[in-house]
């Protein structure tokens, strides 16, 4: 018997042990599970550089200031063409000629008449002086002096007209005649551009003027990058803008005005954007109300993220009369967007990340 229960007694303490064993561990995770604590997850938005100028961008199209549809003002047989599309041409250049011949005889005609008509008037008017002749032959023959000299500057007008001669500095944009040809007078031979003083027009939605008013637009700064030459930016002076809105496109048209840099070569219908200094967007801030731990009297509380400690931190905000944050921010800072009554500061959570499908 007594070798029996010394049997017993050592498996007893085991089966104890081991109850013990199962009842702490049993403790330990229970423990555990309560004391392991959720990440939440939060959407974040980034403050951008409010130091950095905010410009409203627009759709533009240059068009030329100064522009000439150049022709002959007598007819004639065109005996050459010095200019292709695209030659640069200076102020005074002769562009194209028409065969002068006919028009050299007929100035050469009057100016005969006229020697002829200025001989007989200068003897008549001695002849005149010493009362040798009538009133009357003495008028007749400055009358004759007079319609010789007319009709001599009108040939030597007409000898000019042979002649296109470029009225400014330029570029020669397109070109209708050839060599050869008969022309009529005043018909167009080519067209003459100033490309180094060129308008940009652009378009303005009729809801950007209600927003900012047509004052704003022609006050503002401008830059003009042309599509072909996006690394570029061209600073622009006003010119105008349209006081009626077109009814097709709900737009009111402005015209700028720039210079273009030596090493571009910019051509009318060229498109490009117009970036409008728009002031009232920048150094401003606006989050929605869903982001605001606070917000009163010109002052406010938003969560601000540490991305290396991973926790959320109380910041306190300035704001204007609109409600605008104005101050307590930097570029870069991350800031809590919705969710906040839920949170407290301290708090450890995670960036929320959009998965796929949701």
């Amino acid at each position: 018997m007594n070798t029996l229960i010394e049997v017993i007694k050592p498996a007893i303490k085991l089966l104890a042990v081991g109850a013990i064993a199962i009842v702490t561990a049993g403790c330990n995770k229970a423990n555990s599970e309560v004391t392991h604590s959720v990440v939440k997850p939060v959407k974040l938005v980034e403050v951008p550089d409010l130091l950095t100028k905010q410009f409203d961008t627009f759709i533009a199209t240059i068009d030329a200031t100064d522009r000439a549809e150049l022709s002959f003002q007598v007819a004639g047989e065109i005996k050459n063409i010095n200019v292709r599309m695209g030659s640069v041409v200076k102020r005074g250049d002769v562009l194209a000629e028409l065969d002068p011949t006919d028009y050299q005889l007929a100035f050469d005609a009057r100016l005969a008449e006229y020697n002829l008509a200025r001989t007989a008037f200068e003897r008549a008017a001695l002849l005149h002086d010493k009362q040798l002749i009538s009133v009357d032959t003495y008028d007749q023959n400055e009358t004759q002096h007079k319609a010789a000299s007319a009709a001599l500057e009108q040939a030597r007008t007409d000898l000019n007209y042979t002649k296109i001669i470029a009225p400014f500095d330029g570029v020669v944009s397109l070109t209708f005649g050839k060599e050869y040809q008969v022309v009529g007078a005043n018909q167009p031979v080519l067209n003459l551009i100033d490309n180094n003083v060129l308008d940009v027009v652009l378009t303005v939605p009729v809801s950007y003027a209600e927003t900012y008013g047509l004052e704003h637009i022609a006050d503002s700064s401008f830059l003009v990058v042309m599509d072909s030459h996006k690394q570029v930016s061209m600073p622009a002076e006003f010119k105008e803008i349209s006081t009626q809105p077109d009814a097709d496109t709900n737009s009111y048209t402005a015209s700028l005005i720039v210079h273009r840099p030596q090493q571009l070569n910019l051509l009318p219908g060229m498109t490009g954007q117009v970036k409008l200094l728009n002031e009232e967007r920048g150094e401003r801030l606006n989050l929605a109300s869903t982001a605001w731990v606070s917000k009163q009297n010109g002052e406010g509380q938003l969560y601000r993220f540490d991305t290396k400690t991973e926790t959320l931190s109380l910041v306190n905000v300035e704001l204007d009369s609109n409600g605008t944050i104005i101050n307590g921010l930097t570029s870069g800072d991350l800031i809590v967007q919705a969710g906040v009554e839920n949170l407290s500061p301290g708090q450890q959570v995670k960036i929320w990340k959009r998965e796929g499908g949701i």
